[in-house]
């Protein structure tokens, strides 16, 4: 690793006598902290500051790759609620724009993209997820001691990460296998299996919204308190957008 030497003015320091102040800065993950050289009160104060590694750039290259391929399946997500929500103008509405898209093989095409997307952003996340007992145990325990919001929050998405690589599964082999697209299926689906339905909502909508409040936090996208309003807002509006489509389907399947 390279490293050069900056020297940088501070103004006097009211600490106690010692004439040290604290560093602080960026850090690339990764990145060793630098040891600050104290010089008499008043004075200046050198310190080597280390470069990236390739390491760590490599790191926050992947963190952004993990926060586009999420923003990527958050997108589709928004695209497919679009699509079933024309239930709600019809059975008519939403077979006209099936028949639209298998006319025009878009979802043909458009879902080896989708599974690609899928493979990176599970592969991508694995890096930081809890994946051997132990490292379970110490999210447990910190759930337990701290029960921050936020370390909640990364629980509910290892949880939900997990249960979603079944739920997708299933979701997706189920719908490429009885193409096209309509709404007398989907509804006789949805009467039938409601039990998969709800929890398969519950989680992908939990998942994707707060990966989208993650990024946001992680990237400085918003304010620790405005990521917060929009993380209710959002969510709130997703299941309610949801659980109406799952009604409308459930009466056109002969639900109660």
């Amino acid at each position: 690793m390279e490293e050069t030497e900056r020297v940088v003015p501070l103004r006097r320091a009211d600490d106690g006598g010692d004439g040290q102040r604290p560093v602080s800065g960026f850090m690339f993950r990764g990145q060793a902290m630098s040891i600050p050289i104290a010089r008499p009160r008043g004075g200046l104060l050198a310190r080597r500051v280390a470069r990236p590694t390739w390491a760590a750039l490599s790191a926050t290259m992947l963190d952004v790759a993990t926060s586009v391929t999420g923003i990527g399946l958050a997108a589709f997500l928004l695209f497919h609620m679009a699509l079933l929500s024309s239930v709600l103008w019809g059975a008519t509405t939403m077979d006209a724009l099936g028949s639209f898209l298998e006319r025009y093989y878009l979802l043909h095409s458009m879902a080896p993209l989708l599974i690609l997307l899928i493979l990176a952003h599970v592969v991508l996340v694995t890096r930081k997820a809890p994946i051997t007992f132990r490292q379970q145990w110490v999210l447990v325990r910190q759930l337990r001691q701290m029960g921050h919001l936020d370390t909640w929050t990364w629980a509910f998405q290892v949880v939900s990460g997990a249960a979603l690589m079944v739920f997708a599964s299933i979701h997706l082999w189920v719908s490429l296998t009885d193409l096209p697209i309509e709404a007398a299926k989907s509804g006789d689906r949805v009467s039938t299996y409601l039990w998969f339905d709800i929890p398969f909502v519950l989680f992908v909508v939990g998942h994707a919204c707060i990966g989208l409040y993650r990024i946001a936090i992680k990237w400085g996208l918003l304010s620790r308190r405005g990521a917060y309003g929009a993380l209710a807002a959002l969510t709130a509006a997703a299941l309610a957008l949801e659980f109406a489509i799952i009604s409308t389907f459930y009466s056109l399947g002969g639900g109660a």
